[in-house]
């Protein structure tokens, strides 16, 4: 974001071609998601400019439109609209915060839902706040603010963008969908981030790409806030919950990636398997050691973890770096069997539950929540105060009364 302010046709058939025989899913194969740009008064306001994004597969946009409370609107941004249309790209706008404290926070969302109107936006409109400016002093409680005010405007389709950082440090409420900024990564490193920006030079253009896990900035989708989750503070989401450590979380482990890195033995490779378990039949191929691959779904069975490659094509977790299973990806049961090491969330339609570093009493609010229907690998189970709590990994836990398993898993007995 900013203030103020060729290839072989042969080489591309072939790797076309073995996609489509193969259905892999590695991280190279990102862009089987939709990319949008990001546009300031840097860019062009050209209909060919954006008549060129869209030859590139750019399937959306999202313009600037204004900065602080009155200081600028982008002056570009009627004719840069117009174009992105006119180019058949959806369009969204954001605006570059600067508030520090909730007068101004409201103010802010009063001046970015005037310029919205003024250029005649509907009230459907993705509106990203763009929070990034460290001159902020309490930037998770402005933001609630700033989103509540816009929302009583009528704009209650919205986002919010920032660095990685910020949302591993909890600094940022996740009540809306998050668009995370992490360059020279294969993924963004934050849970269930709805787009991620990986790139601020798209084909050397100086234009930043991101690709969008969500559909919201190129298909159209849209998603308002889901209601609070069953935060320790009774479910606010004005203030994060238990005063989290703001150093806690800054480097995302290995098992929280989705990416799993073949780990067998050097210049060999694993099968690659259809289906898992004592049923799975060999692929006729294998996944050298060192290759990485995205994670699409993941099971317990046969006594370890089996991860999903697309289709149906599995590998065994036991020859990766993350033998005992990944966070954040979907887990299936293994057919039902009382092995099972997957529980899903059992609460009340668009809300989540919290996850918890700890368990019981001294449980920390962990920043984020786990929405109602997802299905998540289980690592261990304890019986605390009454209750069962399911660890996700590292000392990441969420309470069994709010699963489909809330008195515990056998396969645990």
């Amino acid at each position: 974001m900013s203030m103020k302010k060729s290839k072989r046709w042969t080489l591309a058939a072939f790797l076309a071609l073995f996609i489509a025989l193969f259905g892999f899913n590695s991280v190279a194969q990102a862009t089987t998601y939709g990319i949008f740009a990001d546009i300031s008064s840097h860019q062009p306001d050209d209909v060919v400019f954006f008549k060129n994004l869209a030859t590139n597969q750019v399937a959306g946009v999202v313009v600037k439109l204004t900065e602080g409370n009155g200081g600028y609107a982008n002056d570009e941004a009627a004719n840069q609209i117009a174009a992105a249309q006119a180019a058949g790209l959806k369009v969204s706008v954001y605006h570059y915060a600067w508030y520090n404290g909730a007068d101004e926070a409201r103010g802010e969302a009063d001046f970015f839902a005037s310029q919205a109107a003024q250029l005649g936006l509907s009230k459907d409109t993705l509106m990203v706040d763009d929070v990034e400016n460290s001159a902020m002093t309490n930037p998770y409680d402005d933001t609630v603010t700033f989103q509540k005010e816009l929302a009583s405007l009528g704009y209650s389709n919205q986002a919010t963008y920032s660095m990685a950082s910020w949302f591993w440090k909890n600094k940022l409420p996740r009540n809306y969908p998050i668009w995370v900024a992490n360059y020279g990564v294969d993924q963004p490193g934050v849970d269930n981030a709805a787009a991620w920006q990986y790139t601020n030079n798209f084909n050397g253009q100086h234009v930043d790409m991101s690709y969008d896990f969500s559909g919201i900035f190129t298909t159209g989708s849209t998603i308002t806030s889901p209601p609070a989750s069953n935060n320790a503070d009774g479910g606010s989401t004005t203030t994060p919950p238990v005063n989290p450590d703001p150093l806690a979380n800054t480097t995302p482990p290995a098992s929280m990636s989705g990416i799993a890195t073949i780990n067998y033995i050097p210049n060999y490779g694993i099968a690659l398997w259809n289906g898992y378990g004592a049923n799975r039949t060999y692929a006729g191929r294998t996944l050298l050691t060192g290759t990485k691959w995205k994670v699409l779904a993941q099971t317990y069975a046969a006594g370890e973890y089996w991860y999903n490659l697309g289709g149906n094509q599995w590998i065994e977790g036991q020859y990766t770096n993350i033998d005992t299973g990944t966070i954040g990806v979907p887990a299936v049961n293994s057919n039902g069997a009382s092995n099972s090491k997957v529980v899903t969330i059992k609460y009340v339609p668009n809300y989540g539950i919290a996850l918890w570093n700890g368990y019981g009493t001294s449980r920390q609010y962990a920043g984020r929540t786990l929405m109602n229907a997802t299905s998540w690998a289980v690592f261990g189970e304890k019986y605390v105060d009454g209750g069962f709590w399911y660890n996700l990994g590292g000392n990441q836990w969420i309470e069994g009364q709010y699963t489909t398993s809330p008195n515990g898993l056998p396969a645990f007995e």
